[in-house]
């Protein structure tokens, strides 16, 4: 055995044990809600030490059957995340049946990929159990479209060398055609993982809190607190819905100015300008009329209403709204940046600066960097 192989599982061997013992130990995080940051990491460990090398050790064993059934024999090196699965006896083979059975290892590897993707939009379960699977879809595709196929054409071995070689052999340039559509169906597949918001959302906190929700929405349909949770996710996955959802919920509880803030911000989320500015203003009736003096609600309230007011071309109510924010929460630079933007909505472009620079100075260093780049884009208009 080569030394780069025996040092790679060694490598590997000490942090898949340490994975499993993880997992084994008395009181160890398991997959059962909630996902908390520490059980995300160890999951993710799980699949890139235990799943994703099981998956890489199937397509390799699927080329050394195929190898073995088509009488060339084989010959087989591993480093666990790549290898090389070659015919002992490459001239009994025709190109095409090289071909095939070079593209096995990496399609094997894009199928489980895509089917933990499919798992995971058709039968979803717990947070930590969609996130395994997404991470092992992740990682066997980075391994089948973007890994391998460096390795395999920086060192002219390998699978997609082979399909390479093998094709071009049988119709030149069939096999350059190939890489390139291989090329690009990685591109689009990264694309496509890159913009699967609802379906990585699934791998959430929030994702386990609408599951519960929604249990409890099948017993008691009207329960606000389940309505909240499930408008929650809704509106972080985008779907319109949940300004129903936040309807029902007020409907059912309309004394809360939680809810009438989250139906506002619904509404402003979706560009229903007028009826977010009414049920944000109503929330903040709620606010004053309670016992509460809840200041961080106040501000929020108080911060998606000047958003509400600038989108409805009412630059100066939405100045006196953020004035109010930043009096509710003066230390948080979020308030003065509102400001500062309702300020230059009203031509006070100058006025926004000033009030940025007398800022600075007493701001602590997440502040300051929100402010210095306020200050640089008000320079560049």
């Amino acid at each position: 055995m080569e030394l780069g192989t025996v040092i790679a599982s060694i490598l590997w061997g000490t942090l898949a044990v340490s994975v499993v013992l993880r997992l084994r130990r008395p009181g160890a995080e398991d997959f059962r809600p909630p996902i908390t940051a520490a059980k995300h990491r160890l999951v993710g460990s799980a699949a890139l030490y235990l799943a994703t090398p099981a998956a890489v050790l199937a397509s390799q064993a699927l080329q050394v059957l195929l190898y073995t059934l088509s009488g060339a024999g084989y010959t087989f090196r591993s480093w666990i995340y790549w290898g090389i699965v070659e015919p002992a006896r490459p001239e009994v083979l025709e190109p095409l049946a090289r071909a095939a059975i070079a593209i096995s290892g990496p399609g094997t590897l894009a199928a489980v990929a895509g089917g933990a993707f499919l798992a995971t939009h058709l039968r979803p379960g717990h947070a930590a159990q969609n996130l395994l699977r997404l991470e092992l879809g992740r990682f066997a595709l980075t391994l089948a479209l973007g890994v391998h196929p460096v390795a395999s054409i920086a060192l002219e071995r390998g699978d997609l060398w082979a399909l390479r070689t093998s094709l071009n052999a049988w119709h030149a340039p069939a096999g350059d055609a190939a890489l390139l559509a291989i090329g690009v169906g990685a591109a689009l597949a990264f694309w496509a993982f890159r913009r699967a918001g609802r379906l990585r959302a699934r791998a959430t906190p929030t994702w386990d809190a609408d599951r519960a929700a929604r249990a409890r929405l099948a017993v008691a349909p009207d329960d606000p607190d389940a309505l909240l949770a499930h408008g929650r996710a809704q509106l972080g996955a985008g779907d319109r819905g949940a300004i129903d959802t936040f309807a029902r919920a007020l409907a059912a509880r309309p004394d809360d100015p939680h809810l009438a803030l989250w139906l506002g911000r619904a509404n402003l989320l979706h560009g229903l300008l007028e009826e977010a500015s009414t049920h944000l203003r109503l929330a903040g009736r709620l606010v004053e009329a309670s016992d509460d003096d809840d200041e961080p609600l106040l501000f929020a309230i108080l911060f998606h209403l000047t958003e509400a007011r600038l989108a409805l071309g009412d630059p100066e109510g939405a100045v006196l709204t953020a004035e109010a924010a930043r009096a509710a929460r003066p230390e948080d630079p979020m308030a003065l940046l509102l400001v500062a933007d309702a300020l230059v909505a009203t031509g006070r472009a100058g006025e926004a600066e000033d009030r940025l620079r007398d800022a600075l100075e007493g701001a602590d260093a997440r502040g300051r960097r929100a402010i210095e780049r306020r200050l640089a884009s008000l320079r560049r208009r």
